[in-house]
């Protein structure tokens, strides 16, 4: 969905093969083996089909379309830029028939708040600090109907030009409504959107400080080629964010798919309302008991009642799928641009404590795995939290400031920021990042509200801009003075950011 792999290898994968861990296990070591040391040349969907591919109805197991996708599979007896531009129109039709994300257009600005699409905090996630500058020029990769945009331009109204790009004209005109009537056309902030393949990205002749690619490179037909086109347009020291498909979250959505795959044929990709129809007549039929209704039912029911997230799920042309360890291969591919991994979006969900907390000896032995092993065995125990992956990839290496080994005097130079998102405010009992409610403390709150909030665009139109201060001149002024706990506490919760002097 549009909320991001892909080594693209021509494995012919038995067909009799379930798709259970085994198999699962079975393909990526496959997979590795065949690996090409160029992950980032053109497409080359001929090593994906075979002769038996191309017959009839056969549309691929959900094995062979975990690799490179439907659309490239069935568009085998092309090559180069005649599958791409095939796979890229259909592509284009599904998001023309049901523009997506489907979120209602409003008046006035109507987003919340996520982090990641703040400058500030997403810099002070991966720097340990907040940046000195938020001009900042920005790019939504695949915006579809401008919810991220929106979001975007909301969190940064200091950012000096901002480009937003669709394949979907269909989608491209709700995005431009949602903008207008958000009352955010003219100003720098405010996105300009073009009708264009992400692909062509350097086409806009303008390099990015921060940029977003939420759900599309899953669904390009050479991912490798879209990461490149992106990771080249980024300034030094640059964010991208990326979210992209789970293969192992997201098995019994394979399974359906193939299924209507089965069931359609090629045709299918002409008549997406049609999908949508037999799709449903299919789980209404189904036993309750079995497994792909089950997870229907449990995880994905509620927000597929709307046809446009049915159809982006169950339908789609074109996607591929990771795992961490393909995901990982992905991004290292752009490595000769200096472009490096900064970690996941949602990092809790990686913790292993989560999973193995209650005995020290087994989680001792985890945390002895290399990062990218945890992250593995993280997935592996636990594959249905991990649907998707988000994660940031940085410009150049970063050097992650550590505020904990700071002293006291030093914490105290710092310039204090209050985030934009907390809620309940103003108030002493807030929620975090997990909705958790977090009591502050009389300092804690108190330094809370002496700190400059990190502006948004109802800041600025309300001429509600603060600079930020010092921690040592607002503590100065407070009746309860924080210690250096409490200072670190707001920090490791992210409600206060620090920036050095």
């Amino acid at each position: 969905a549009k909320m991001l792999r892909v080594l693209v290898l021509g494995l012919v994968v038995s067909p009799t093969l379930a798709f259970s861990p085994q198999a699962v296990i079975g393909s990526l070591s496959l997979r590795r083996s065949g690996t090409s040391p160029d992950l980032a040349c053109s497409l080359r969907p001929r090593r994906s089909v075979g002769s038996r591919m191309m017959a009839g109805a056969d549309v691929g197991t959900s094995e062979q379309v975990q690799d490179v996708g439907r659309g490239t599979l069935m568009a085998g007896g092309l090559s180069g830029s005649d599958a791409v531009k095939k796979v890229s129109g259909k592509v284009e039709g599904l998001y023309d028939a049901y523009p997506y994300p489907p979120e209602a257009v409003f008046d006035g600005v109507t987003v919340g708040y996520n982090h990641r699409w703040s400058w500030t905090h997403a810099y002070s996630a991966i720097h340990g600090e907040a940046p000195k500058s938020n001009a900042i020029d920005m790019l939504d990769a695949g915006c579809g109907t401008g919810v991220t945009a929106q979001y975007l331009s909301h969190l940064n109204p200091r950012a000096t030009h901002f480009d937003a790009l669709d394949l979907s004209s269909g989608a491209l005109k709700v995005a431009k409504e949602r903008a207008e009537r958000a009352d955010l056309i003219g100003k720098p902030n405010n996105a300009n959107f073009h009708h264009m393949s992400l692909y062509d990205v350097a086409d806009l002749d303008r390099t990015y400080d921060f940029v977003n690619c939420v759900g599309v490179l899953h669904h390009l037909p050479d991912p490798n080629r879209g990461l490149r086109a992106l990771a080249e347009r980024m300034k030094e020291g640059a964010l991208m964010h990326i979210f992209v498909y789970s293969a192992l979250g997201r098995r019994e959505i394979m399974l359906m798919q193939e299924a209507l795959a089965l069931l359609q044929g090629e045709s299918g990709y002409d008549d997406f309302t049609e999908g949508v129809r037999l799709g449903r007549a299919v789980f209404e039929a189904l036993p309750n008991n079995t497994r792909v209704k089950q997870r229907e039912n449990e995880r994905w029911a509620m927000e597929n009642a709307r046809d446009s997230t049915f159809a982006d799920m169950y339908l789609h042309p074109q996607e591929v799928d990771y795992t961490v360890e393909t995901l990982l291969q992905w991004t290292d591919s752009v490595k000769d641009l200096g472009i490096e991994f900064a970690g996941f979006s949602n990092p809790k969900v990686w913790n292993l404590e989560r999973l193995l907390g209650k005995d020290p000896a087994v989680l001792a032995k985890a945390k002895a795995l290399t990062q990218r092993q945890q992250w593995r065995l993280a997935e592996i125990l636990d594959p249905d939290t991990f649907t998707h992956y988000e994660f940031f990839l940085t410009k150049g290496k970063v050097t992650k400031k550590d505020w904990n080994i700071a002293s006291e005097s030093q914490l105290h130079e710092a310039f204090g920021i209050r985030q934009a998102g907390l809620q309940p405010w103003p108030s002493d009992r807030v929620f975090d990042e997990s909705f958790n409610q977090i009591h502050l403390t009389d300092a804690e709150y108190e330094l809370l509200q002496k700190c400059a909030q990190d502006p948004t665009v109802e800041t600025m139109e309300w001429d509600e801009i603060e600079e930020p201060r010092q921690l040592k001149d607002m503590i100065l002024e407070m009746e309860h003075k924080p210690t250096k706990q409490e200072i670190l506490r707001m920090f490791n919760f992210e409600f206060l950011f620090l920036r050095s002097p």
